[in-house]
């Protein structure tokens, strides 16, 4: 992929989003961080068709789209504690931006099967990049972990979300466990 244009992120768009710095498993940044609007929106780079990081305000989602985002995940429930906007008016905002969007609540880091599949098919059905969002990441990553088995290896998608701030080890289990359900299915 061709670098973009500079974006209000910081890094050229599409070519690289932050990625964070090698994490340990007790040195998760974002694990237990709340959401906070006031902190700049910062996506962080999963694959290179998806990024995930905080929920946008409705006026953010015009910088993921000059970013060079073209749809938005949302994974948060708009019973979340501290939720400022709806989902139903950020995919207004979002439709108005010309980003495709997908509201998929998620209660927790343990999502069910039913949400990773919906998860799984927003990202094959969505224009890409794809910006997926919850308070904080934590569920949004773990989403991507669980519907992405069939591309990686269980212990590289934990990297890859450690990398990002999120320890989503304690799927370890259950991402094995889908990826032998989905082979089975094969």
């Amino acid at each position: 992929m061709t670098p973009g244009p500079a974006s209000p992120f910081g890094h050229q768009a599409l070519s690289h989003f932050n990625t964070g710095a090698a994490m340990s498993e007790t040195n998760c940044p974002n694990a237990n961080r709340g959401y906070d609007a006031s902190e700049p929106l910062q996506p962080f780079a999963l694959a290179a068709d998806i990024a995930i990081g905080r929920a946008p305000m409705l006026d953010e989602l015009a910088l993921l789209h000059a970013a060079g985002f073209r749809s938005v995940i949302n994974n948060r429930p708009d019973t979340d504690a501290n939720c400022l906007v709806t989902s139903e008016a950020c995919g207004a905002a979002a439709q108005m931006q010309g980003l495709g969007y997908a509201h998929i609540p998620v209660e927790g880091r343990n999502p069910l099967e039913k949400d990773v599949r919906a998860f799984a098919e927003a990202l094959a059905s969505l224009p890409k990049p794809i910006y997926a969002c919850c308070a904080t990441g934590g569920r949004s990553s773990a989403l991507w972990a669980m519907a992405s088995v069939r591309e990686a290896t269980t212990d590289e998608l934990i990297a890859k979300c450690l990398e990002a701030g999120f320890d989503v080890s304690g799927l370890k289990a259950k991402m094995d466990m889908r990826r032998e359900m989905l082979e089975d299915d094969e």
